[in-house]
């Protein structure tokens, strides 16, 4: 159980959904929390959803939203809307229970909007919110009331860069490469997200951390239950990243790691391949942004590969198929809280 839960609210000005709640799920539940997610819009991987939370049971329970992807967005019937009234319902109910830790409404945001669900009804659900429970919500255009109540908000900018080249190229079709930077939160839980929906699946995926030691996260907990994932500490060596001038054993760190990185990459073994972090290698000068550059054109044609970290390269941005930059706008540390155990690690 959580000492203090907070309110977290990810908005964004795209339609597309933000997997950081899935990622946070994911680790919620490696550190047996229990989670209860409801997606009250459809998104490209419910299948996925529904699998993990069969590995992770009992600590996540994942309710897939009852609409087709096809569905005109906002042309919904009556009985459509009050389907997702009901799922709003069960949601509530989940918080007030008492039986979870962590309880995620995703694409709630704009049925706020439509007055599909009431603006009240939200704001209530966040005053009534127990003190050890974590509230997060999901959507595009968050209302501001929703906003100045929470303790953590984060928006996503989506910008598709070569999307749109890569889609018309119809004979020699390429797997997307995602750039996740910026300096809000939900970097590496919106990577770890996408991992677990896209394996679950059955495309085998790997995230390969290039900063973080190897510790047991909650996320690193998870994973071992979930079969076409696997998640590996690349960073062993990575300290003093302030340093203005990388010291030669950082440097010969990272060169390593960038190899063993390549040979993964390489190996045809996956289908997904998040480089965690490696954005933050970029920065400091462990690794040059033109070979990062070079390994994101040569990369295997079907291999879906995620970049993650703040301050991402130019370079990089400009070989992406999409940079998505998550903004901060609140973060709970301006109040003092620390990282808690089954949220930020």
């Amino acid at each position: 159980m959580l000492k203090k839960g907070l309110i977290q609210v990810y908005t964004s000005r795209s339609d597309r959904i933000n997997f950081a709640p899935f990622g946070l799920a994911l680790r919620a539940a490696g550190q047996d929390l229990r989670v209860h997610m409801t997606s009250l819009l459809p998104h490209e991987w419910p299948e996925g959803a529904v699998t993990a939370s069969r590995y992770l049971k009992p600590n996540l329970v994942i309710h897939p939203s009852s609409l087709e992807l096809s569905a005109p967005f906002g042309q919904w019937s009556k009985s459509q809307a009050n389907r997702m009234r009901r799922a709003f319902e069960e949601a509530r109910k989940a918080l007030l229970g008492g039986e979870f830790d962590l309880v995620i409404l995703n694409g709630i945001h704009p049925l706020c909007s439509l007055d599909v669900i009431a603006l009240d009804d939200v704001l209530s659900l966040m005053r009534e919110k127990p003190d050890h429970v974590e509230l997060v919500l999901e959507g595009r255009g968050a209302h501001q009331k929703v906003v100045e109540g929470a303790d953590l908000v984060t928006e996503m900018v989506r910008t598709e860069i070569r999307a749109d080249r890569d889609r018309a190229d119809k004979i020699n079709v390429r797997a997307p490469t995602e750039v996740v930077t910026g300096n809000g939160k939900g970097k590496t839980t919106y990577c770890l997200g996408k991992a677990m929906l896209m394996s679950a699946t059955g495309i085998r995926s790997t995230v390969l951390q290039f900063i973080k030691s190897p510790r047991r996260y909650g996320e690193v907990k998870a994973i071992e239950k979930l079969p076409n994932l696997d998640i590996r500490s690349m960073g062993k060596g990575f300290v003093e990243l302030g340093s203005p001038t990388p010291k030669r054993e950082h440097l010969e760190a990272a060169r390593q790691t960038w190899e063993s990185c390549l040979r993964e990459i390489f190996s045809l073994k996956y289908g997904l391949v998040v480089l965690d972090e490696i954005n933050i290698a970029t920065h400091y000068g462990l690794v040059k942004p033109e070979r990062v550059r070079e390994m994101m054109f040569l990369k295997p044609r079907e291999l879906h590969l995620i970049l993650s970290g703040r301050n991402a390269h130019e370079e990089v941005r400009q070989q992406a198929s999409v940079v998505v930059e998550m903004r901060e706008i609140k973060h709970p540390f301006q109040k003092g809280i620390t990282a808690r155990r089954g949220i930020e690690f």
